[in-house]
């Protein structure tokens, strides 16, 4: 029996020689690698997209990534990804990160960890300046276009229950069934809606309404199992929130001197699910 008991431990003993050593987190591994690589998007203005005349990635998305890799005292490494394959490339482990327009699901949830809050996207409604609609429940019952799968329909159907909704393929094909009178509103996110808007011009007279349809949660994409790692990209944020650098990012890409004109109305927080 010792001889059998002895035999067992040698063979543990060189199995776990063999294993090598234990693999360390992934906030380790990025500061041992000295970069942060983060999956971000290349054509959604302003949060991710090519600078014209520099090409170099840029926008409000960007500015978080590099600001997160610099509390993390490492620099960061931009990864463009599509909407459609951000969470695989993290759940694979070919980017770190994702600060990609990535707003809170349950079901993305369980796919991923979520950092706490550094966006909330409001989705509203968007009327004709001229005409009869002047807050959001005017139209009740009326015609909305929107895009197919957008987070809008949701909020649509569960404030506005009664409205009648006209799917699009794309968003710019739903925008001008408002402009062309097919109509009588457009749901959008307000991030969106103000672009269409201003590149449109006040010829184009459109408005936004008020209240809100709704609002989404954005928060980093990290890989789940890493608690080191969330706890890290939680800490930048905190700090940026109280030092203000979470504000100036805000300004810079949406604030009153940009086309956007929008105002910060959200701090940054744990995402309720």
């Amino acid at each position: 029996m010792k001889s059998i008991i002895k035999a067992s431990f040698a063979v543990l003993a060189c199995a776990a020689a063999m294993a090598g050593p234990a693999h360390a987190d992934q906030l380790a591994d990025i500061k041992a690698r000295g970069t942060l690589v983060c999956g971000v998007l290349s054509n959604l203005e302003p949060f991710g997209f090519q600078d014209p005349s520099t090409r170099e990635l840029t926008g409000y998305d960007i500015d978080f990534c590099k600001a997160i890799a610099k509390s993390l005292g490492v620099k960061p490494e931009l990864k463009p990804v599509s909407l459609e394959a951000r969470i695989p490339e993290l759940s694979q482990g070919r980017v770190d990160v994702l600060a990609a327009v990535l707003g809170y699901t349950p079901a993305r949830a369980e796919q991923i960890t979520f950092s706490d809050t550094y966006f909330v996207s409001e989705h509203r409604l968007a009327v004709k300046g001229n005409g009869p609609f002047k807050q959001r429940d005017d139209l009740a019952g009326k015609r909305i276009s929107t895009m197919k799968g957008a987070s809008t329909q949701f909020f649509l159907q569960k404030v506005l229950p009664s409205a009648q909704l006209v799917s699009y393929d794309d968003t710019p094909s739903a925008f001008m069934a408002l402009v062309q009178g097919k109509v009588d509103g457009f749901g959008l996110s307000e991030t969106m809606l103000r672009r269409f808007i201003a590149k449109l011009g006040p010829s184009g007279n459109i408005t936004v309404l008020a209240p809100s349809l709704g609002e989404e949660a954005w928060g980093l994409g990290i890989k789940k199992g890493e608690p080191a790692l969330e706890k890290a990209v939680n800490a930048a944020l905190a700090d940026m929130e109280k030092s203000g650098e979470a504000q100036q990012i805000f300004e810079k890409w949406l604030g009153a001197r940009t086309i956007f004109q929008m105002k910060r109305e959200f701090r940054t927080q744990p995402i309720k699910g």
